[in-house]
């Protein structure tokens, strides 16, 4: 076996799951909401919603990618 191997959802520590879904619900909450003030015509608070949503997606990204090589 070589040490790249994937870690399968048996050996997946309970926290890194928890981090995963909440990036993909934070990134979905915010697509949503960006949506409805977009249509709202709330554009100075769509561009504000989709730019704290997109930054807390990546750091989100960034730790599972950290995670996952560790």
């Amino acid at each position: 076996m070589t040490p790249i191997d994937r870690i399968t959802a048996a050996t997946e520590e309970p926290s890194s799951t928890l981090l995963r879904w909440v990036t993909v619900l934070t990134g979905l909450v915010s697509i949503v909401a960006v949506v409805i003030l977009s249509l709202t015509d709330n554009t100075e608070a769509a561009a504000a919603v989709g730019s704290i949503g997109t930054a807390v997606t990546a750091i989100g990204g960034v730790q599972l990618s950290m995670r996952s090589r560790q």
